[in-house]
């Protein structure tokens, strides 16, 4: 008589508990190295984008003063920017751009060095006044990442050479 082996249950494609649970811990010690590197690109993104923002400001004031023939004004506040006009005959204050919530849109703050002035006025010929012949400075926060804005005597931005 030729013995009979025991009947096992037929085995069932797919994973076993101990599989997942491991796939599970690779997953996350990959975000857990991840995540710090994924918030730093996100701050610096948003200063960069803070930092374009808040010169395109000073460039908008400067070209809706050329433009109009008019005083533009560029006022900024620990979060918020905004550029007005002075227009029509009687001078009525017109909103060209702003208000601008650094803080809302790029989670940022904005403060002024060296006393700079936090309202900048332009002439109709573009050129801020009283004309200053001092180099201002903005610093631009997020997180723990700053940067800065530099602009000078006659309210442009400048690109490079602005060290503190």
């Amino acid at each position: 008589m030729v013995p009979i082996a025991p009947i096992s249950p037929p085995r069932r494609p797919g994973f076993s508990l101990v599989e997942v649970l491991l796939v599970v811990v690779i997953l996350g010690l990959m975000m857990a190295m991840a995540l710090p590197r994924i918030t730093e690109m996100k701050s610096k993104s948003s200063l960069r984008a803070a930092r374009q923002g808040l010169s395109s400001l000073f460039a908008t004031a400067r070209a809706a003063a050329v433009q109009k023939g008019k005083v533009a004004t560029l006022t900024m506040s620990g979060t918020t920017a905004s550029v007005v006009v002075l227009s029509g005959l009687q001078g009525q204050p017109v909103t060209i751009m702003g208000p601008v919530r650094f803080d809302q849109q790029f989670g940022a703050t904005l403060a002024a060095l060296s006393a700079a002035p936090m309202s900048i006025r332009y002439d109709a010929r573009g050129l801020v006044t009283p004309s200053s012949v001092a180099i201002t400075r903005y610093r631009l926060n997020v997180g723990t990442y700053s940067d800065t804005v530099c602009v000078n005597g006659v309210g442009l931005v400048m690109l490079k050479g602005c060290d503190l």
